[in-house]
């Protein structure tokens, strides 16, 4: 896991919009053999959010999206996590795309 992580670091630093996106993909739990999302990825990926680079990056609507695409395989901690991170910060991401996903977050219910 910590090399898909840091593959994901790394193509963020490139401004690899392709890579970004595969490395999301990568972990994917039904990919990795896992039944829930660990949480090591969970928090990673809020950390590589709580930037002020991510804030304005495209970049982040990819790594958001995973909350989306990931959601049933989240724990409730991990989920209130995520919310509480996204009520903190949501509002942060100036980006279109970013924050289409942050509303969809908040407002759906992958997060409940």
């Amino acid at each position: 896991m910590a090399p898909k992580l840091a593959r994901l670091r790394e193509n963020i630093e490139l401004r690899d919009e392709d890579g970004v996106r595969q490395a999301v993909f990568d972990l994917n739990p039904v990919v990795n053999g896992w039944k829930r999302v660990p949480d090591e990825v969970v928090e990673q990926l809020l950390t590589l959010l709580r930037n002020e680079k991510m804030y304005s990056s495209q970049l982040a609507s990819h790594v958001l999206n995973y909350f989306e695409f990931e959601s049933p395989h989240l724990s409730s901690r991990q989920k209130s996590l995520c919310l509480g991170f996204l009520k903190a910060h949501g509002d942060k991401f100036t980006d279109f795309y970013s924050q289409q996903v942050v509303g969809e977050l908040l407002e759906g219910n992958y997060l409940k």
